[in-house]
């Protein structure tokens, strides 16, 4: 009996560690030359921090057109360039009057080292188009976008967890984002199969404001703060041999208030409280690709 045992409990082992050697290992590829294109559409609703909007409750959609572009691969990673080629908006059902020129004089092309597990640096870009952060993207560069996650430093097997922190700024006031992870293995959209990666975010939030509503880092002299939550889940979808992402949508929320610090202790009235909530729906889409196989990154 102990001899049946022991030949199931081997036959086991073995059928796992097959199993794992098997499983898909995914890397980001990059060729010099290449150029991804996507399809963005994202929609916020409720109290819209926008210009020309700002505060009020409605729904806004945009429509994106990205691409990504491999400008050269070494050793410690591809240097890509990100960027839009279409944009439009609509707020509450009506075109909203910002283009693509008034959108790339605030996300300009931008350009960022991406390493084979997904780590980004050298981000360089420029402001931001909304005004207020969400987990998952840097406003001044695609990049953070268009490669969504950090890999394990292990091979990918079926409901692997990892977490990663992506820091969006430069210095001490780096905005720092933790995202957890879990790989749900192979998946087939459009009869063909993608690695499948989820990956959830909760985020508290605690900001201060001088006396003219600018940013500050010093509590002691801040004359509002902001402080609320944003959470969410992002589903992603990569290519197992291009090495690319396919598809992603995102599902996020956003509570915040802004109120005055009274330094003589009186009480905050709520008509001084400032409240926003904010719900995000959003799909990305690889549309076209144009390669040069003369160097990969991989």
């Amino acid at each position: 009996m102990r001899r049946v045992m022991s030949l199931a409990l081997v036959g086991t082992l073995v059928g796992w560690a097959l199993a794992q050697e098997t499983a898909p290992t995914f890397q980001y590829r990059f060729k010099e030359g290449q150029q991804e294109q996507y399809e963005g559409k994202i929609e916020l609703t409720g109290n819209l921090p926008i210009p020309g909007a700002a505060g009020m409750a409605g729904s806004l959609v945009l429509n994106l057109t990205m691409f990504m572009k491999t400008e050269k691969v070494e050793e410690n990673g591809a240097k890509v360039t990100t960027g839009l080629q279409a944009f439009e908006a609509v707020f509450n059902g009506q075109p909203f009057p910002v283009g693509l020129d008034m959108a790339k004089s605030v996300i300009p092309d931008s350009t960022a080292t991406v390493n084979p597990q997904g780590k980004l640096s050298g981000l360089q870009g420029g402001g931001g188009l909304m005004g207020f952060q969400l987990p998952g993207f840097d406003p001044r560069n695609m990049a953070t976008m268009l490669v969504p996650t950090e890999l394990p430093p292990t091979p990918l097997t079926n409901g692997a967890t990892w977490e990663f922190t992506r820091a969006f700024g430069e210095g001490a006031d780096a905005f720092k984002v933790t995202l957890k992870a879990r790989y749900e293995g192979m998946e087939e959209v459009n009869g063909t199969k993608y690695l499948k990666i989820v990956q959830n975010f909760e985020q508290p939030i605690e900001s201060y404001q001088d006396a003219f509503y600018q940013p500050t880092t010093d509590k002691n002299n801040a004359a509002r703060v902001t402080r609320g939550t944003m959470k969410g889940t992002m589903t992603l979808w990569f290519h197992p041999e291009d090495g690319v992402l396919y598809r992603a949508t995102v599902q996020a929320s956003l509570d915040q208030t802004t109120e005055p610090i009274k330094k003589d202790g009186s009480e905050v009235k709520d008509f001084e409280r400032e409240s926003t909530q904010l719900g995000l729906n959003g799909t990305i889409t690889r549309k076209a690709t144009v390669a040069n196989t003369e160097k990969t990154s991989s």
